[in-house]
């Protein structure tokens, strides 16, 4: 079970830092970065139902914070295939309509990223994907 939330410093300015963990197949770690929340989520092999299982997680502490703007950097070492994919853009529309994500894959799962890309786009969810997070942090200020 993780411990109260940390404090850390950015160089921007102080922050929360909240970490999850799932004994099961994932880590995610979040944090308010003021107009955005960010948030790390990775393991060995991602699934929809792990997707389903993070999103729901980065939803409440959205929620929490009345912010409509995600950073997510996904770092999951096996990507997801079609069906599952179609799944996840499912969920993620249900969840979180007409949101702003801007979306890292450290491992550059690009194409079945650009398939979930345009499936959540045709659901009312702004995502973009990005090579590296300056480039996702600068579109999330635009956006």
């Amino acid at each position: 079970m993780p411990g109260p939330p940390k404090r850390i410093s950015l160089g921007r300015k102080t922050t929360e830092s909240k970490k999850v963990k799932s004994e099961k197949a994932y880590s995610l770690e979040m944090e308010d970065r003021g107009t955005y929340l960010y948030a790390v989520a990775g393991g060995d092999r991602l699934t929809a139902q792990i997707s389903a299982a993070y999103w729901n997680e980065i939803a409440e502490r959205g929620f929490e914070m009345n912010c409509r703007k995600v950073l997510i950097e996904k770092n999951f070492k096996e990507g997801v295939g079609p069906v599952d994919m179609l799944q996840m853009a499912e969920h993620l529309a249900q969840l979180l309509p007409e949101w702003r994500i801007a979306f890292v894959d450290r491992y550059h799962h690009d194409e079945i990223n650009e398939l979930g890309k345009k499936l959540v786009r045709n659901r009312d969810v702004l995502l973009q994907t990005f090579a590296n997070v300056n480039e996702a942090e600068r579109w999330l200020a635009a956006n």
